[in-house]
């Protein structure tokens, strides 16, 4: 009997430990070229384009300034506290943008459009406006 239940447990755990799982995606390690490969047309590169543009671009910029003011303080603190009253609130939304368009939401917005071609509608507009900018970049050549 004993051997049986150590057979049944044995067969068991072989076939929990060799069964393939669902591989999660780990999104922050996921670079341009692996979102490019996920695009159908060239409005899903626009997107992909403005997400790495507002994100890469704009937010690491807008957050940029206040280390810069923090190491000003060792100069002159006076200084440094007018200039982190300014840089402070574009530290906020340097931080909120990169929330906004973070790795993971370009990817679920990737997978719903490749499934059911509908966008979000603030996307929509963003790549609307790149996709016009294009057009009339090539327009002037």
């Amino acid at each position: 009997m004993t051997k049986i239940v150590l057979i049944i447990i044995c067969c068991l755990m072989s076939l929990s430990s060799f069964s393939q799982a669902n591989e999660k995606i780990k999104y922050r390690k996921l670079d341009y070229n692996d979102f490019k490969k996920l695009s159908i047309n060239d409005t899903s590169l626009v997107i992909i384009d403005v997400f790495f543009d507002k994100k890469d671009n704009a937010a690491l910029g807008q957050m940029s300034f206040l280390p810069i003011t923090v190491g000003i303080f060792i100069i002159s603190p006076p200084i440094s506290a007018g200039l982190t009253t300014i840089s402070f609130p574009l530290f906020l939304n340097g931080s909120y943008m990169l929330i906004k368009y973070r790795k993971k939401k370009l990817y679920s917005v990737l997978t719903v459009y490749k499934e059911t071609n509908m966008l979000p509608k603030w996307v929509r507009k963003k790549a609307n406006k790149q996709l016009a900018y294009y057009e009339m970049i090539k327009a002037e050549y």
